[in-house]
């Protein structure tokens, strides 16, 4: 019997390097399957629709909201971000790994329902650096630089609510180390399926004395 993957929860301040990383993971690890999130805000210069965003209006988003199609949804900067279920759901019960890209409200809304995930968090190396990281980009004002700024503050505070906390100083670095997770989560022994039914049996007998 195919067991299902493991969905993987990825969070990270705006700035801290988190869609780099998540490059660098699909070419690591070609076999991890991304959820692709709805957003109604503007495609940004070199984002693909599909492939970055499913990029929607906002009486369409409003409209799935209605139908409950999305396993989480939050509202950010006057926009709208979700996560469909049914891009999640395909690719788990299929068995393959899911890497959902969430911000921290939305990672919030699923520990509140208890959702079986494993949460990591990307910590910049420092307020000063993510800073300076959102004026090289280049593509915002600097009020909306400070905005950001403030928002990343409070969700700094809540990255204890997340299973690992990484540090973004090297993106090839954190890759590896996020892989590390990903391979040290397969090792669970709540995930363990013995290879033939006399080791199950053993192990079974053991859990029941």
């Amino acid at each position: 019997m195919q067991s299902n993957g493991i969905i993987f929860i990825l969070s990270a301040p705006s700035g801290t390097g988190k869609t780099t990383i998540c490059k660098l993971l699909t070419q690591k690890l070609p076999d991890l399957k991304f959820s692709i999130s709805h957003t109604t805000r503007e495609p940004r210069n070199g984002e693909v629709e599909g492939t970055d965003y499913h990029f929607t209006s906002k009486k369409e988003f409003e409209e799935k909201i209605e139908r409950g199609e999305f396993l989480e949804w939050a509202k950010v900067f006057k926009n709208y971000y979700g996560t469909a279920l049914e891009s999640v759901d395909r690719h788990h019960l299929n068995g393959d790994d899911v890497l959902i890209e969430l911000d921290v409200q939305g990672a919030q809304s699923l520990r509140d329902i208890h959702y079986k995930a494993v949460f990591i968090f990307i910590m910049p190396p420092s307020l000063e650096a993510l800073e300076t990281r959102l004026n090289n980009r280049g593509t915002e004002p600097a009020s909306t630089i400070q905005e950001r700024l403030k928002i990343s503050e409070k969700e700094i505070q809540l990255s204890l609510l997340y299973d690992y906390i990484l540090t973004n100083v090297d993106a090839e670095q954190t890759t590896d180390h996020l892989l590390s997770i990903i391979t040290a989560e397969h090792f669970r022994k709540e995930r363990y399926k013995p290879s033939s039914p006399d080791l199950d049996n053993l192990i079974n007998d053991e859990a029941h004395t």
